[in-house]
């Protein structure tokens, strides 16, 4: 009995200080999980939006080159329409 008092005293504040350490090692592992798990989730969502974004400069793209080929229609047509 003399003996596990004089461990608990010469090695509990040690013992004490271990298990905290082991304690806060294991809830900042999960948080650290949780917080990867999330970012992967934003990381979808922001490629979602980069190809959303994709998709819109290209609807963007093609509708400015259907304007300029109907601004050089209307050019033609007048200048036919000022030639006669």
């Amino acid at each position: 009995m003399q003996e596990i008092i004089s461990i608990v005293t010469n090695y509990g504040i040690s013992m004490i200080i271990v298990c905290l350490f082991i304690w806060d090692w294991i809830t900042n592992r999960k948080v650290v999980t949780d917080t990867l798990k999330e970012m992967a989730a934003t990381n979808a969502n922001i490629e979602k939006c980069l190809v959303n974004m994709e998709q819109h400069n290209e609807n963007v793209s093609k509708s400015l080159d259907l304007l300029n080929k109907a601004m050089e229609n209307q050019d033609w047509k007048l200048d036919k329409l000022l030639e006669r």
